[in-house]
């Protein structure tokens, strides 16, 4: 169960390529980081958000306690193909679960998705995560 907090100065950041541009998210991996989310943020910069990478391929399920921005969250299988993509209401502790299984997911602000052009189906063409 993923909850979706602040980055601190050792947060690990990813540049993932959406349609042709990069973006730069921040990097939720260990099992603090994939707890925290974007915990008791207010605000979030609109091309910006957390990736979350999981240790396998499972159906995922995110909440948003302590969260307060209306966010969205694309659920990401092994060969980068969206697979689901679920509204968030700030916090809304009613769990949301992945329609299919995904190893990876996407938390941004609500419209994102919409904004560049993505839907289920469609794929993150890359990501890397950067070096500190």
């Amino acid at each position: 169960m993923v909850c979706c907090g602040y980055a601190d100065s050792n947060t690990k950041k990813a540049k993932v390529n959406i349609n042709n541009k990069t973006y730069t998210f921040e990097v939720a991996q260990t099992k603090e980081e994939l707890t925290r989310g974007l915990m008791f943020r207010e605000e979030l910069d609109p091309e910006s958000g957390m990736f979350f990478i999981f240790d396998k391929a499972d159906y995922l399920t995110f909440y948003m306690k302590d969260t307060f921005i209306p966010l969205e969250v694309a659920f990401i299988d092994g060969s980068l193909t969206i697979v689901d993509i679920q509204p968030l209401h700030p916090l809304d502790m009613t769990f949301v679960v992945s329609r299919a299984k995904a190893i990876y997911a996407l938390e941004v602000n609500r419209g994102f998705f919409q904004n560049v052009g993505l839907g289920i189906g469609d794929k993150i063409e890359q990501f890397t995560i950067l070096e500190e």
